[in-house]
């Protein structure tokens, strides 16, 4: 009891400490980057800030000099993108380069527990029609859950490809959840501040499905299923990140009836947690299916284990459209409502029992999450069809 007595104190000290610390900083407030840089040199200031700021002050102070990096995400869409992969990869090189004295471990499931400090990141459009995006990270002690430093720097849009990694962008439901926003919330919070604590109690989950996303982005399918299957067994495990790996996991080994099962549990968490959409593709300008039956070929199986949770979970849902930003809005809007009630349509044909739990709307591009008009894997998100529940009239 002594020694735990003594634990006790002496990690309340070291917290006392870093925000006496982090509150000696604020009379000197640091002047912060405003030119727009590159990507390479908005993640060398980003290294200079975080250092500059975590020492020599803090960095004495730490028990541990060990970090991990739990992987970047673009701050709009909350998936792996080729620049947030990319800027992750320039901060570990300039990090491991620099004489800091950090020991930079890997963010796995097997080194996570040895690991106090984390650095997270996240790069996000300045602005819908800017011609900037913002990277930011902060380092953050598990142990009290405070951010002990952060930092954002302008990146030039041009140089900054946004199409998703493998996993993000064959996954068939959008997966910022909870966890998520908290992952995003951490890496945009300022030195001093609270780290999200839901997004801090899920680390461990989040290190096997780091290395389960290495495993799916580098095909290695029955790794990843693995990785997969031991996240979906932890009490925090009921993630659509873990559900969808689990799906395409299956899809890729040709195992359709475990791949069935997973998205009828991507489909159930959806409707309970109302965070619902599916990246239900169509032909530009039409209310056909896209062209490619290798992505739309497993669509009916998606509108039946839709429609057949909906009715066992007894459920009303607007079935919402929605476009990308070609086109003009007016159009775009009637477009998106024709796409819902498509849905809304072969939902019935397979549960006609469903006629008064279902509405449509459309909302054309003016819920748009990406916004490239691109019409490709990059903006995919914006020409998804929400299921959003709602009460059930009388």
């Amino acid at each position: 009891m002594a020694t735990e007595s003594r634990t006790r104190w002496g990690a309340l000290l070291i917290a006392a400490a870093l925000v006496l610390g982090l509150s000696a900083c604020k009379t000197a407030p640091r002047q912060p980057n405003t030119d727009t840089l590159d990507l390479q040199a908005a993640t060398r200031v980003i290294v200079d800030d975080l250092l500059a700021q975590a020492g020599p002050t803090i960095l004495d102070r730490m028990v541990s000099r060990r970090v991990a990096i739990d992987p970047f995400l673009d701050g709009d869409t909350g998936q792996q993108t080729v620049a947030a992969k990319q800027a992750e990869t320039l901060l570990v090189e300039q990090l491991s380069a620099r004489r800091s004295h950090l020991q930079v471990l890997p963010f796995s499931g097997s080194d996570i527990e040895r690991t106090e400090y984390l650095i997270t990141g996240s790069l996000k459009r300045a602005g819908r029609d800017s011609d900037a995006y913002v990277l930011a990270a902060s380092l953050t002690d598990r142990r009290i859950g405070l951010v002990v430093a952060q930092s954002a720097v302008p990146v030039l849009r041009a140089g900054v490809d946004a199409t998703p990694t493998p996993f993000f962008a064959e996954s068939p439901s959008l997966v910022k959840d909870r966890v998520t926003e908290g992952y995003l919330a951490t890496s945009q919070t300022p030195a001093g501040g609270a780290a999200d604590p839901v997004y801090l109690n899920a680390v461990p989950t989040a290190a096997l499905l780091s290395e389960a996303l290495e495993a799916y982005n580098t095909q290695q399918w029955e790794k990843a299923l693995e990785y997969y299957t031991a996240a979906a067994a932890r009490p925090d495990g009921a993630q659509l990140r873990v559900f969808n790996g689990i799906y395409l996991s299956n899809v890729q080994l040709g195992r359709k009836e475990a791949a069935q099962e997973a998205f009828g549990r991507i489909v159930a968490l959806g409707l309970a947690t109302n965070n619902l959409a599916v990246r239900i593709l169509f032909n530009p300008g039409s209310t056909e299916f896209w062209r490619d039956p290798s992505v739309t070929g497993v669509y009916p199986m998606w509108i039946r284990q839709i429609a057949r949770e909906t009715k066992e979970g007894d459920y009303c849902l607007t079935v919402i459209g929605h476009t990308s930003a070609t086109g003009t809005e007016a159009i775009n809007s009637r477009l998106s409502l024709a796409r819902a009630r498509t849905i809304r349509d072969a939902m019935l044909r397979e549960v006609p029992a469903l006629a008064n739990a279902l509405r449509i709307d459309g909302k054309g591009s003016s819920e748009n999450i990406v916004g490239s008009a691109t019409d490709n894997a990059v903006d995919s998100l914006d020409r998804r069809v929400e299921f959003r529940t709602t009460a059930c009239g009388g």
